[in-house]
């Protein structure tokens, strides 16, 4: 295919944007006077730019990545990148995006400002597709930023809502932080390897990784892009917020959780042979996503309330990804991604009828403490499960020490399955139903994750050479998880110690952290 006809088509991926920016923009200005013509026209674009995505894709898997000439002077204007990672997030976004904007027509029916959340939710959309299909340092930085802000205008939909208020603030001065530390390290990779092309650095920092000539700029940056996902994606000790959002409408909760919380795993992946280059940013990505994970995880547990016990789920899924990046899994975290977004989204719109559903069908109370051989057997049925599978597929497991690793914390949340379905006096329907499962999730995994290798391709760097300090924290992360799976099997003989007891007002009220965080607000608004 010719060159001129590629940069042509890339083009095009401008085209979903300017629409939903044009349609939003009559919209303010009252020359779209009628709410159901602002949302049919919304509806439109999405139906149509998913079919152009498609087609786009078609294209990019047959014949390799799509990038538009720089509109603008020198390394300084916009560009557009297509391929195999943008094409699939750009897929999801926009299957979000217009089922939301369906899904908000009848959900704000009646409301006064429907036209102005339908005009909030095109730019938020718009953002988002252009920061997924960004060419270069420039428009990545600017759709980062406008991500942000869109977002901002959501959240404080409803303005007679204090607490809506105060978690918005709180999500703007957190991302106010992350845009800073992203446009340190967009800067250090520019002086680095003189260009902003996206693709052009990628392949420059696998040339440095390969040569072992590693710019020190460069490893800075990919610190700095740690910072910034971290940030962007609610990790602990910066999570708050993301707890506190649930006044908004419920379509820009499912649109938080399923869209834009990706956005920092979407950033390491990107740059992700820059962050190879920098064994400090690989043990940040592991220590940060591991203890988030369990943290929000575990605190899920304690939530009375069903959409905070949603937020944390969506915090342990980021964190639970973010690990996997510092594993080099960068294939696993974004099939973990699409399958997170997809679950998330449905869980948020379908949020209201979760406790008429658990009323009518009741809730298994899992609550019989495991014997210890209990234990050893799921846990050598589980290994036995892997093994077989993977030697059906054809796959060595013991390849790439952190693909391993990998495999590793996914059997063990496996086996926690098995024992939780084969305690006590368990039916053999039930014993034998939990091991079909078990097997069929597991089927599943390798499946998708084989499948995921080959669709992504080059676009994704995966599994680096890991030095000694790295595979330090890989395996202390997976012994961590196993003893915090141990621990879980036998909570229920320790809810009733004292020290249990207190641990679990603690958990609940998520370390304080969030409390501390409010308290650092109000000083700051107190001294100025």
């Amino acid at each position: 295919m010719g060159s001129e006809l590629v940069q042509t088509g890339a083009l095009l991926g401008y085209l979903p944007s300017l629409l939903l920016i044009a349609v939003a923009l009559l919209a303010a200005s009252n020359v779209l006077h009628s709410v159901d013509l602002t949302f049919q026209l919304g509806r439109l674009i999405g139906i149509g730019s998913f079919l152009l995505f498609l087609g786009i894709g078609m294209v990019v898997f047959t014949s390799g990545p799509m990038v538009s000439p720089i509109i603008g002077s020198g390394e300084i204007g916009l560009q557009i990148r297509f391929d195999a990672l943008s094409v699939l997030l750009l897929w999801l976004v926009i299957v979000l995006g217009t089922l939301l904007i369906q899904f908000s027509r009848n959900y704000l029916n009646g409301d006064p400002r429907q036209k102005v959340f339908f005009l909030r939710l095109y730019l938020t959309i718009a953002a988002v597709l252009l920061m997924i299909s960004s060419g270069n340092l420039w428009q990545l930085v600017l759709a980062w930023i406008g991500t942000s802000l869109a977002l901002h205008e959501l959240l404080t939909f409803y303005p007679e809502r204090p607490r809506a208020i105060r978690a918005a603030r709180k999500k703007f001065i957190v991302a106010r932080v992350g845009d800073l530390c992203l446009i340190i390290a967009a800067v250090l990779l520019f002086r680095d390897f003189g260009t902003t092309d996206i693709g052009a650095i990628r392949d420059a920092a696998s040339a440095a990784l390969a040569s072992g000539n590693i710019p020190n700029g460069a490893a800075t940056a990919a610190i700095f892009i740690v910072f910034a996902a971290s940030l962007k994606s609610a990790m602990f000790p910066f999570h708050g917020w993301l707890l506190e959002v649930m006044e908004t409408p419920t379509p820009v909760s499912a649109l938080l959780h399923a869209g834009l919380l990706n956005a920092g795993i979407f950033l390491v992946v990107r740059f992700g042979e820059v962050v190879f280059l920098s064994t400090p940013a690989l043990m940040m990505l592991i220590a940060i996503g591991g203890f988030t994970a369990i943290f929000a995880s575990s605190a899920m547990i304690t939530q009375s309330s069903v959409k905070v016990s949603l937020a944390y789920s969506s915090a342990a899924h980021m964190a639970f990804m973010i690990m996997l990046c510092g594993f080099g899994a960068h294939t696993v975290a974004i099939m973990h991604l699409i399958a997170h977004s997809c679950y998330k989204a449905h869980a948020f719109l379908s949020s209201g009828s979760i406790i008429e559903y658990v009323r009518n069908t009741g809730a298994q109370r899992l609550d019989k403490v495991p014997h210890p051989l209990a234990l050893l057997v799921n846990g050598a049925l589980t290994v036995a499960i892997f093994l077989a599978v993977a030697t059906a597929l054809g796959i060595d497991v013991t390849k790439r020490p952190a693909e391993t690793a990998m495999i590793t914390i996914f059997m063990l949340a496996v086996a926690y399955l098995m024992v939780k379905g084969n305690t006590g006096k368990a039916p053999l329907y039930v014993i034998s139903r939990t091991t079909m499962m078990a097997a069929l999730v597991t089927v599943a995994f390798f499946i998708l994750e084989v499948l995921a290798e080959a669709l992504l391709g080059r676009a994704v760097a995966v599994y680096p050479t890991l030095n000694a300090p790295v595979l330090i924290s890989v395996w202390t992360a997976v012994v961590v998880f196993a003893i915090v799976i141990i621990l879980s099997s036998y909570l229920p003989a320790l809810v009733n110690r004292p020290a249990w007891r207190a641990f679990y007002v603690h958990l609940k009220n998520g370390f304080y952290a969030n409390t501390l965080f409010d308290r650092l607000i109000d000083m700051v608004r107190l001294a100025r």
